[in-house]
């Protein structure tokens, strides 16, 4: 079987799982996830924080508060907004109300855009995966925004720190993986922060 089938595969495994979690479940894990990166930001000089992050959509890693909770630690927090072409532009959150649908059905920030370098003005990024390999090879949904996001930052002197977040058992030896994938330095999980570099 080739590789996009053995990912396309594993995606919907994953996805199942995610979706027979219970509630209290999901719960209990994003809160940890939310701790364990909040930890992490108040670790980092204050010079440090500006962050990269992303909406997630019902069943993500993180949840429904995980932005707030950014928003609260991070000097400043910026999030995609998707282009044709499979491409990310960046603009800051300022909270809740101030978000709108994007194309995707992911919440996108009204205020203004950025521009796709200016993920590389940020010192951490944190990245929706369904799974990561033990070598830190992260699997996403398909569509390569952020393999081509990620891919503009190891040409950077002093590239940003990247993170998955990730469900417990998502940290996964049977990942398949392809040369553009890109790898990430660590993962955040409700057990704790794994790093892979």
């Amino acid at each position: 079987m080739d590789t996009r089938k053995r990912k396309a595969q594993l995606r919907a495994r994953i996805q199942q799982a995610r979706r027979e979690m219970t509630a209290d479940e999901i719960q209990h894990e994003d809160s940890s996830i939310i701790a364990h990166t909040a930890a992490l930001l108040r670790s980092m000089s204050p010079s440090e924080t500006s962050v990269a992050a992303y909406s997630p959509l019902p069943g993500e890693p993180g949840g429904q508060l995980l932005l707030d909770a950014l928003h609260g630690e991070a000097s400043s927090l910026l999030l995609p907004i998707c282009l044709p072409g499979n491409i990310l532009d960046w603009a800051q959150y300022q909270g809740r109300l101030a978000l709108n649908p994007g194309v995707l059905g992911i919440a996108e920030p009204a205020s203004p855009r950025l521009g796709p370098e200016a993920i590389s003005s940020c010192r951490l990024i944190l990245i929706p995966a369904l799974g990561v390999s033990p070598e830190g090879i992260r699997m996403g949904k398909g569509g390569g925004y952020y393999d081509r996001a990620l891919a503009q930052l190891t040409k950077l002197a002093d590239p940003p720190r990247t993170a998955v977040l990730v469900y417990n058992g998502e940290i996964r030896s049977d990942v398949p993986t392809e040369d553009h994938d890109a790898a990430v330095d660590m993962a955040i999980t409700p057990s704790g922060i794994r790093t892979f570099h």
